[in-house]
């Protein structure tokens, strides 16, 4: 009796040990957080007076903006405005739309991802999928972004000297791509394939900072962008 009672008692602790170290070895799906901080509340002079004559001040600042990288696409010294166009590939450095930070784990894996909104960057997102949402799937994601738009000068006689006023209007667009992989409950690639690419766009104003909404759904965030004010500072100082 008491052999057989010690064999019972063996049995089950080895079905528990084997039992213990399949769900161990199975795959599990990560898990990834997103949290977005919201840009610098600030605002910025884009106009300013300088004591010299309408019309030095007009050819002063002509000259300056043709060695620049903006476009010129208009000039009426009769109206007193210039309008021009510009593009840029690190948007980051002429307006603020605010940080995201990321998180990725899995197993012994740990990443974090803090990038400028109005940045390119890229990242990975951990998800669960299959019929039972037991499948570890995760995402492999690229956003490229960009800025363009164009800026009105206004110069106009003041007083004893001329005002220069400088309004822009910003177009910021994020392009993303991505893919993804599937692993069955062993850690076995069992799909994969390519993210449908989709396109995000923000407008907004000097000094006019503009809320827009990306994505759909559950995954939409609302994203705040403004001008820093470099480019409205950097015409400014082209006169002194």
């Amino acid at each position: 009796m008491f052999r057989i009672v010690n064999l019972s008692i063996f049995k089950l602790t080895g079905l528990i040990l084997m039992f213990a170290l399949f769900v161990i070895g199975c795959a599990t799906p990560g898990r990834s957080t997103v949290m977005i901080n919201p840009p610098t509340d600030s605002t910025f002079k884009n106009e300013k007076i300088i004591n010299k004559p309408f019309s030095l001040v007009w050819d002063e600042l002509v000259s300056e903006l043709a060695k620049s990288f903006f476009v010129i696409n208009n000039i009426e010294k009769e109206s007193r405005i210039i309008n021009l166009s510009f593009y840029s590939d690190t948007p980051e450095k002429f307006v603020d739309c605010g940080k995201t930070r990321r998180t990725y784990s899995r197993r012994k894996e740990n990443e974090e991802y803090v990038y400028d909104i109005a940045g390119s960057s890229s990242f990975k997102v951990a998800y669960a999928t299959g019929p039972n949402k037991n499948l570890p799937g995760t995402q492999f994601m690229s956003r490229k972004s960009s800025l363009d738009g164009r800026i009105n000068i206004y110069v106009a006689p003041k007083g004893d000297g001329t005002q220069i006023s400088v309004n822009g209007r910003y177009i910021l667009t994020v392009n993303v791509t991505g893919s993804y992989v599937v692993e069955n409950v062993y850690g076995n690639q069992i799909a994969s394939g390519n993210i449908p690419p989709s396109t995000a766009t923000c407008s907004f104003n000097t000094n006019q900072p503009n809320t827009c909404v990306w994505g759909t759904g559950p995954g939409s965030a609302s994203i705040t962008c403004r001008s820093k004010g470099v480019l409205e500072n950097e015409i400014l100082s082209f006169v002194k």
